[in-house]
């Protein structure tokens, strides 16, 4: 049996106007939605030298109504957090991991032997035994601001 899917279109939305955000901060190319199947939100892209779209980061996008200083850490799924770590240990592609918090916008950028502490955590709220699982936490001074 599938897992019950809980993003709404209104989180597609804020998704949505978050990444136009950062896009333009960042002076980001082209971005585009990722099926859910790769475990991570969008991709942005770029160019070959021969004209074909190539793949320059993944990006992961991410709403929060708490402030960003409310937690020393970012929590995300170690699931999330390896397929993108093999991403870039792979391809010559980057990752971002961009945060809405409730009065600032960050961007976690993951660099090449990053490490940090892991443990098990998750929702309680939804009364989903699988919304709680391995963590990563991002220690939150890794995030640069992008408002």
């Amino acid at each position: 049996m599938a897992r019950k899917l809980y993003e709404t279109k209104e989180d597609i939305s804020r998704e949505k106007i978050t990444i136009d955000f950062v896009k333009d901060k960042l002076g980001m190319g082209d971005i585009v939605k990722l099926p859910i199947k790769y475990k991570i939100d969008y991709i942005e892209l770029g160019r070959f030298k021969d004209g074909g779209k190539s793949i320059v980061n993944f990006v992961e996008i991410k709403n929060r109504t708490v402030p960003k200083n409310q937690y020393s850490t970012y929590m995300i799924s170690a699931d999330k957090f390896t397929t993108a770590s093999q991403y870039v240990e792979r391809f010559n592609v980057g990752f971002k991991l961009v945060v809405r918090w409730k009065d600032i916008v960050g961007c976690y950028t993951l660099k090449e032997g990053d490490k940090f502490s892991l443990g098990f955590n998750g929702r309680y709220d939804r009364g989903d035994w699988q919304d709680v699982e391995p963590v990563v936490y991002i220690p939150i001074r890794e995030f640069k601001d992008v408002t």
